[in-house]
């Protein structure tokens, strides 16, 4: 029972540890969209007719250029009002995406659509007028794939009317939280041709791993740091892509940032000390069942020892309990911490804010953590198997036999 109740423990205290420091990485990409998120503002100018803004960009192509970037997508975020059969318009939430580039960069999970990344791309590329919607909204308005809506997408210089025909479902997508709205994902190209202009919008950037997301968004704006070790100083050399930047956001700052909370800490802390603590009970629970049956099993042993039994023979008799002993206690307590995690783990995702319930808890159970307790499950057999064939051979038949005649 003290087997099955510390090896349950530790792979359920190990399994929420996994989740949570996982679910952390998930939930911290799924905000941003991918590594880096910028707000590109490009250059522009007011036209001398109209005073409205004229914008231009450099091509996605050239964020590849830059130092840790090894991919770039484009995606324009807009509000929108989408027109119902009774006539009436609901606002939602359009995304443009580059489905080409899109793949490449942006944080996925299969979880967020019933069919594939793939299968969405390829219906986008069939249909260049069509969209991905949010379940929610085709649930509410009993549309199917393959039906038209008309929308109207707002920008910096008015609305942009268009047609749309709904080839794929969504239930998440990266940067977006239904409670925004419902979500419509186009062509950025169609959206871009139907507004004739290009926008200020949004550049994810896939980077490498150690690449300071500060650097990168230097080199956008124009400049790149550059430490001189001569000088043992840091000066800024203009040799970047110029591009306004409004703003930016990185995964792995947010997660690094999350982590050094004190209240996440102490949480770990926590885990850390019930994970060690049940180990530790494994062993004191082990080692003293050994020494205590070998006590009460004294005479017993000493009367098979008696009557022809080998130390080889006895040692295999004591081997074969010690495994049965630990085979039940592994399988029974990784059921128990298997069935323990599945069941109440998804109930601590918790949060005061809409973000932090996206994307889904995934239960991680810790595999590796439970590995480790198997290997420290075979450790003991070995050592107490040892220390009981040590204590064989010294056996004194005599000894016991006397003994047994006494009691």
């Amino acid at each position: 029972m003290l087997l099955i109740f510390t090896l349950s423990l530790s792979a359920f205290t190990a399994s929420i540890a996994r989740t949570l420091d996982r679910h952390l990485y998930k939930q911290m990409y799924y905000e941003v969209g991918s590594n880096v998120a910028l707000k590109d503002n490009g250059t522009h100018y007011n036209s001398a007719d109209t005073r409205t803004p004229i914008y231009s960009f450099v091509p996605t192509e050239d964020y590849l250029k830059l130092k840790g970037v090894q991919g770039a997508t484009t995606v324009a975020r807009h509000t929108a009002n989408v027109l119902l059969a009774n006539g009436k318009q609901q606002s939602a939430v359009y995304l443009g995406i580059d489905r080409l580039t899109f793949p490449q960069v942006a944080y996925w999970q299969q979880n967020f659509s019933p069919a594939s990344l793939g299968a969405l791309l390829n219906a986008l590329a069939q249909y260049p007028d069509g969209v991905l919607v949010s379940r929610d909204f085709l649930d509410a308005q009993g549309l199917k794939l393959g039906d038209s809506l008309a929308l109207s997408v707002a920008t910096n210089t008015g609305g942009v009317g268009m047609k749309a025909v709904i080839v794929g479902i969504i239930d998440l997508f990266p940067s977006w939280y239904p409670e925004e709205g419902s979500l419509f994902v186009g062509n950025i190209s169609y959206f871009y041709t139907r507004a004739r202009e290009e926008y200020p919008h949004q550049v994810w950037l896939k980077t490498a791993k150690g690449t300071d997301a500060e650097d990168t968004i230097y080199a956008v704006r124009g400049y790149s740091i550059y430490l001189d070790m001569a000088a043992d100083e840091t000066r800024l050399v203009e040799n970047g892509l110029n591009t306004f930047v409004e703003g930016w956001s990185s995964a792995d700052n947010k997660i690094v940032s999350e982590q050094s909370r004190p209240e996440r800490q102490g949480l770990f802390g926590l885990l850390s000390v019930g994970f060690l603590t049940a180990a530790l009970l494994t062993v004191l629970g082990f080692i003293l069942y050994a020494l205590f049956s070998f006590r009460r099993r004294f005479i017993e042993l000493g009367m098979l020892r008696a009557v022809g039994l080998s130390v080889s023979q006895m040692i295999g008799l004591l081997a074969s309990e010690l495994v049965f002993l630990v085979m039940i206690g592994l399988l029974v307590g990784t059921g128990l911490g298997y069935a323990f995690s599945r069941w109440f783990i998804p109930y601590l995702q918790v949060g005061a804010t809409a973000s932090s319930h996206y994307p889904p808890f995934l239960v991680q159970i810790a595999w590796s953590s439970v590995f480790q307790m198997y290997v420290l499950f075979g450790s003991l057999f070995l050592a107490a198997l040892s220390g009981l064939a040590a204590l064989l051979m010294r056996m004194k038949i005599f000894q016991a036999i006397k003994l047994g005649e006494t009691t």
